[in-house]
């Protein structure tokens, strides 16, 4: 990476960071002062906050996660682009099929959800589209190249696993779940784990994908 495309690099991960960071800044500070709303169709009653409740109950939601790991991967990618750590690429990696799995999900199935006002649409614009939109592109373009690899993904595979595990325990102990398609009290577990496996299939494509791409990148890399 020469120096002009390193100054490039730099740029475009210290964007997406700032983007990632905006959207969970606001989606945090509107939670803090509102009372969190029932999924559609929720089979339970429960709610957070206003206050502290709320807040720190915004980090159990995959987006918010998602969009926390994409944000500090980029932003150690825009202090140094050339990272070679095998630990810092599994969660780069995570990061990048999170987020997408954030956008695909979101707007093609949960976006039907309703309306909380302007500064929590304009969160939900950063979170759900703009920052992995960025993703993708400061991928593609930027790389690092010849990170994708099958040991990553087969590694990175344990995060939605475990984050599916976790939500299931809590909200059975809370009889709280984040989304309708985890909605044990409305689905039953069998309904909930249609939508699991579903989820872990896109996970494994959306790697699928990614894996392609970078072999590609990198080849056409090593021929110029």
């Amino acid at each position: 990476m020469d120096h002009l495309n390193q100054k490039l690099a730099r740029l475009c991960f210290a964007v997406t960071a700032v983007c990632c960071l905006f959207g969970v800044v606001l989606e945090l500070w509107f939670s803090y002062f509102h009372e969190s709303i029932l999924p559609p169709n929720a089979g339970f009653t429960r709610t957070f906050g206003p206050g502290w409740g709320s807040f720190f109950n915004q980090f159990v939601f995959f987006t918010t996660q998602s969009n926390i790991i994409l944000g500090i991967t980029t932003l150690l990618l825009a202090l140094e682009p050339r990272r070679s750590s095998d630990s810092f690429h599994i969660w780069r990696l995570i990061g990048l099929i999170d987020i997408s799995i954030t956008a695909i999900v979101f707007n093609f199935v949960l976006a039907n959800g309703p309306s909380r006002g302007p500064i929590s649409h304009l969160a939900s614009i950063f979170e759900h589209s703009i920052n992995p939109i960025l993703a993708i592109l400061g991928w593609f373009v930027f790389g690092p190249s010849g990170s994708v690899t099958v040991r990553r993904i087969v590694i990175a595979a344990m995060f939605p696993i475990a984050y599916a595990a976790f939500t299931l325990i809590r909200g059975a102990i809370l009889i709280w779940y984040p989304y309708n398609i985890l909605d044990v009290t409305n689905l039953g577990y069998s309904g909930v784990s249609i939508y699991i496996v579903a989820i872990f299939i896109l996970f494994l494509l959306i790697a699928g994908v990614l894996f392609v791409f970078d072999r590609w990148i990198r080849s056409r890399l090593t021929r110029t």
